[in-house]
């Protein structure tokens, strides 16, 4: 049984006889004719009211346009799903700031490099305000901090787990310190409260019983980086992914237990239909 035969017969149905559904699926009146006769014989019942016009369904003809107008659906989606998953065309990027010098120039050369026919877009926002737009399917993937919890209408994949630590200037004279007192003799640099992994590290702070008041409050760590390089203060920063490690430029100190990681997490729609994309995406940290 072809899918052509059943396209007809829910032409016929719709139009009422064969000339115009064979107009309808673009095949002569007699080659319409033909495959309702190999359909019949396959069936092995009659599917029309012989002698009627227009052409009548039998009652028997009837159930099975039903069930043929399911089947021809659900192939249809299937297609359509295919279609949608094609590598070309054009998709939608989003990036937390702290992302757009190591994962955003690894993940463009990535899919230029597998998806020549696929043109990028990128956005760059808060983890909160991505996460909203991939809801609201106004971008396709965003690159973003695990929230405390989990969005309902959107999906998280993890790519990685970054350990945040203590970071002072090299030239530190207090390299065996403990955490409290470095931070109790030292101005801090804060990454912005406001960002979810701000939040979570004012939390870790505040269940420590450290009372910090920042001196300076950025929304880039480069920039807090190189300031705590410079000796304006100290900060709890994360090792990013494919980023140079902090103890090339920084003092490092490992933070107390329950030590905090900021998880990166790839979102995408509830249902995702770039799957190949997604699956290059997701292996993006691991395979760089």
């Amino acid at each position: 049984m072809q899918t052509a035969h059943l396209r007809s017969l829910l032409a016929i149905k719709e139009t009422g006889s064969f000339t115009a559904a064979a107009a309808a699926v673009h095949l002569s009146h007699s080659a319409v004719s033909v495959q309702m006769k190999q359909l019949e014989q396959q069936l092995g019942a009659p599917l029309f009211v012989k002698g009627r016009r227009p052409a009548l369904l039998t009652p028997l003809g009837e159930e099975i346009s039903e069930r043929a107008r399911d089947i021809v659906d659900q192939l249809d989606g299937l297609k359509a799903l295919a279609s949608a998953d094609n590598l070309g065309g054009r998709i939608k990027l989003g990036f937390v700031p702290t992302t757009l010098q190591t994962l955003l120039p690894v993940v463009l050369e990535r899919l230029r490099s597998e998806f020549p026919n696929l043109r990028v877009a990128v956005r760059s926002g808060l983890s909160s305000d991505l996460a909203k737009m991939v809801e609201d399917q106004h971008i396709d993937f965003a690159f973003l901090s695990a929230p405390v919890s989990d969005p309902a209408l959107i999906r998280l994949h993890e790519l990685g787990s970054e350990p945040l630590f203590l970071v002072q200037a090299k030239s530190a004279t207090s390299e065996r310190a403990k955490e409290a007192e470095i931070l109790r003799q030292n101005p801090y640099i804060a990454f912005s409260r406001t960002t979810w992994l701000g939040a979570q590290i004012a939390s870790y702070l505040t269940q420590g019983g450290y009372k910090v008041e920042p001196e300076i409050e950025l929304d880039s760590f480069d920039a807090i980086e190189h300031l705590v390089a410079r000796g304006f203060g100290v900060s709890i920063v994360p090792q990013r992914l494919l980023a140079a490690p902090l103890q090339d430029s920084l003092q490092c100190i490992t933070l107390g237990q329950p030590a905090p990681v900021r998880r990166v997490m790839l979102a995408t729609p509830r249902h995702c239909q770039r799957q190949t994309v997604l699956r290059c995406l997701s292996n993006i940290a691991s395979s760089a």
